[in-house]
């Protein structure tokens, strides 16, 4: 009877080394299979002796193929215009005056301007001087548009001494009726009304009667045009 237990535990023993051996054997095998597995798929972690292989391989940081700040796919304007920086000091531009007064007729009223006579050498027109030809160019022709004339061209600045007499010119996109409004040193305002306007360059005088800063602009079926400013010293 001894002998037959013996013999049972003997047994029992046999099997658990087995069943050990044989979880063993699996343990390898799995990690083997994960071996081959590692990092086959996007995002895997690598080991530490592929990732030394991959240094190098590409930068951390992609350079872009495309510029940081990239060039504008077309020019603001055509390349052949040239244009002028307006001088920062404004001081420096002076309108084009006359101290003897025109003709009573030719006082307070709208009158016509032959641009294809007498055009100008150069138009201030979207922050800078330039000359006639590149501004007839880029020039839509489609809104009020309002200048002095001064020692730099059709400009929205000029200085002026008192008495002088200046052209204001202007662009006329279309019939309507047309006001112009004159806004003095101290505050006050002016209104002139023209009536109907009809298309074209025109042009007003402008007296200077005040020392002190006068600013312009004239509206044309309501819509209005940029300002001047004239310093009257």
């Amino acid at each position: 009877m001894k002998f037959r237990m013996h013999k049972a535990v003997l047994f029992l023993k046999v099997l658990c080394l087995g069943i050990m051996l044989i979880g063993t054997v699996a343990s390898i095998e799995d990690s083997s299979s994960e071996t081959i597995t590692y990092g086959a798929y996007p995002g895997a972690p690598t080991s530490a002796s592929e990732q030394a292989a991959k240094v190098g391989a590409y930068p951390s940081n992609p350079v872009p193929t495309y510029p940081s700040n990239p060039a504008p796919m077309y020019p603001t304007q055509p390349s052949t215009v040239t244009t002028t920086a307006l001088s920062t000091s404004t001081s420096s531009i002076t309108a084009v005056y006359s101290t003897q007064a025109p003709p009573a007729t030719q006082q307070k009223v709208l009158l016509s301007y032959n641009v294809q006579t007498a055009p100008p050498a150069t138009v201030y027109f979207s922050g800078t001087f330039m000359p006639w030809t590149s501004f007839r160019q880029i020039f839509p022709a489609k809104s009020p548009m309002l200048w002095v004339t001064s020692s730099a061209g059709w400009s929205w600045y000029a200085s002026c001494p008192v008495g002088g007499w200046v052209q204001n010119l202007m662009y006329v996109p279309y019939t309507g009726t047309m006001k112009l409004y004159e806004f003095y040193p101290d505050g006050s305002t002016k209104l002139y009304s023209y009536g109907f306007a009809t298309p074209g360059y025109k042009y007003i005088w402008f007296y200077a009667d005040t020392p002190g800063r006068h600013l312009s602009l004239f509206t044309i079926f309501d819509k209005p045009s940029n300002y001047i400013t004239i310093d009257v010293f």
